[in-house]
């Protein structure tokens, strides 16, 4: 089983949300990811969902496809998930299915930010 963490940062632009996302995302983890940032990502307030993935292991293709799914959601509404501070492995995987090509990533949470504002 795997062990996922998922925080949600208050940032100072009420229309930017920040999540942190610990441990593997995988077919396992998803359910209690999705019950954490589903909220989030029905809040229409929110302009800009950052992902800080400095902590993420781990990711498989179902955590792709996860990505991939919140993407088009908050897309359907002019609305845009940021990826930021994915550890090597996972920026590997990542960029191998071309996830980079479609959703922004930035090296460093404050720049996720600052192209957030």
């Amino acid at each position: 089983m795997s062990d996922i963490v998922v925080k949600i940062y208050e940032t100072q632009n009420p229309a930017v949300r920040v999540v942190g996302i610990e441990g593997e995302m995988d077919e396992p983890s998803l359910q209690d990811i999705k019950l954490n940032i589903d909220p989030i990502l029905n809040d229409l307030s929110a302009k800009f969902v950052i992902f800080d993935l400095k902590d993420l292991e781990y990711i498989n293709s179902k955590g792709i496809g996860y990505l991939v799914a919140v993407h088009t959601h908050l897309s359907k509404n002019q609305r845009k998930l940021i990826l930021a501070s994915a550890q090597e492995a996972v920026m590997d995987v990542m960029s191998l299915v071309g996830l980079t090509s479609i959703i922004p990533h930035y090296e460093k949470l404050e720049e996720a930010l600052a192209a957030a504002a």
